[in-house]
């Protein structure tokens, strides 16, 4: 009987040993399924959050941006999504406590780096009819005449063969500066938006790009023309560096040849990512000053080459520095320069009614004479050359080199378009507060036992 009575108790508290480790185990097992439950719950109630990026930016833009500050409620309000969310998913079992947002990460942190990224996905699906490459290979050599080569320019005094009715056209070109050239050559029916953008909470405010060049009309100081006919260049190494954010610029963007995109603040957009001024009328004007400088340069490296006109210039340089005849070496350079720009004009001309002007000139395609500024209307239109740059190829040279500041600019646009499109009122959703990562860490309750979580999600 007593050993009997030994083994009952040594069975008793074997068993009641395993019963207190299965109970122990079924307790670990349950609070572990609990925990995995409610990481799931929470992965899945940020990714519904996610979900709610902004929908005009991905159809318009091809961007995934989620805003930080819905309705205007600041970022509380993205955690209390999250948190209505999550007990959603978990039940009545659960408590869901404190949800806390860790951390962000802003479209706009590190010079744009996660909009750039994404613009850099979204170049690659995107028909790039703009392409960089092609664009390079049509200009060849991006600097048409170096400092050199204008420091070399001979400067003898040479007679040149007159030209019957040659006049100088310096006076033209100063009467049609006066008047407007941008205007001069704007066709009937482009229409500029009324809108003046307000720099005050955009995303470029603040930012100051290189700064755009326009020709000195005067064409009296040799020393300025070689400085302005040899500053165009430049900007192939930086089309290449940054070709996925051109080839975005090219389909995103509306400019005066081409609408790729409806009802928006400004008609001009790629010329606001330019010269970043607050109307049309005003990105206009300076984009076609830079084209013309561009223009200017390219055609003053073939008119240098052109023997024929080079003794026009000759013998007009005679006639106008009769009284000084010491001048006329530095006055023919300077009337090669005039005439250079007049076709700079007939060049800009064609650009804007979407036709083709090759980069560099030949006796072929060159189509002024020296009265051209007075009959743009009537110059003989040559044959189109395929292998020639249209008016968006010109606006993407200009832009390769201004791209630091043309990304906080195409933010400017689509916050002021998906505002006008989508915005409620007296509500703006300013891209400042928009973002492409966040983090949660979340308390849950469950039977008593705090189960604390951290997640990261992202596009």
């Amino acid at each position: 009987m007593g050993q009997r009575g030994y083994i009952t108790v040594f069975l008793t508290l074997l068993i009641s040993a395993l019963l207190i480790l299965v109970t122990t185990l079924i307790a670990v097992v349950d609070l572990s399924s609990a925990r995995g439950r409610s990481a799931t719950a929470l992965r899945s109630s940020m990714s519904s959050v996610r979900a709610e990026y902004n929908r005009y930016l991905f159809e318009q833009y091809h961007m995934l941006f989620l805003n930080l500050n819905p309705e205007g409620e600041g970022s509380g309000k993205l955690e209390a999504l999250v948190e209505e969310r999550l007990a959603e998913n978990l039940g009545e079992d659960y408590t869901v406590g404190e949800v806390q947002l860790t951390g962000v990460t802003g479209v706009m942190d590190e010079g744009c780096y996660e909009f750039r990224k994404q613009m850099k996905d979204a170049s690659l699906y995107l028909v790039a009819d703009k392409g960089v490459d092609l664009l390079k290979e049509k200009v060849g050599n991006d600097t048409p005449v170096t400092q050199e080569e204008l420091d070399d320019l001979d400067m003898e005094r040479d007679e040149g063969k007159e030209h019957e009715g040659d006049k100088d056209p310096r006076k033209s070109i100063r009467a049609a500066q006066l008047a407007g050239i941008a205007y001069r050559i704007l066709p009937e029916d482009v229409t500029f938006s009324d809108e003046v953008i307000d720099p005050k909470k955009l995303p470029s405010e603040g930012k100051k790009g290189i700064s755009l060049l326009a020709m000195n009309s005067g064409f009296n100081d040799l020393s300025r023309l070689k400085q302005e006919v040899s500053k165009t260049g430049g900007w192939m190494d930086s089309a290449s560096q940054e070709a996925a954010g051109l080839v975005y610029a090219a389909n995103c963007f509306n400019c005066l040849t081409d609408e790729v995109q409806e009802d928006t603040v400004l008609t001009l957009e790629t010329e606001y990512l330019i010269a970043g001024k607050p109307t049309d009328a005003e990105n206009y004007k300076a984009v076609i000053d830079q084209i013309l400088v561009i223009r200017t340069a390219c055609n003053f490296a073939y008119i240098l080459t052109d023997a024929d006109k080079m003794a026009r210039m000759s013998a007009l340089a005679t006639s106008v520095t009769w009284y000084f005849p010491p001048a006329q070496p530095a006055v023919k350079y300077l009337l090669a320069g005039a005439w250079s720009y007049i076709e700079a004009v007939a060049d800009a001309y064609r650009l804007v009614r979407g036709k083709k002007v090759p980069y560099l000139k030949s006796g072929e395609n060159w189509i002024t004479d020296l009265d051209g500024l007075y009959r743009l209307e009537e110059l003989e239109d040559p044959e189109e050359d395929e292998s020639g740059l249209d008016y968006e190829d010109y606006l993407l040279i200009l832009l390769a080199t201004r791209m630091t500041t043309a990304y906080y600019r195409m933010l400017d646009i689509m916050q002021l378009n998906v505002n006008r499109n989508v915005g409620e009122d007296g509500v703006c959703f300013e891209l400042k507060d928009a973002i492409t990562a966040f983090g949660m860490t979340v308390d849950v309750k469950y039977e008593g036992h705090t189960i604390r979580l951290t997640e990261e999600i992202g596009y």
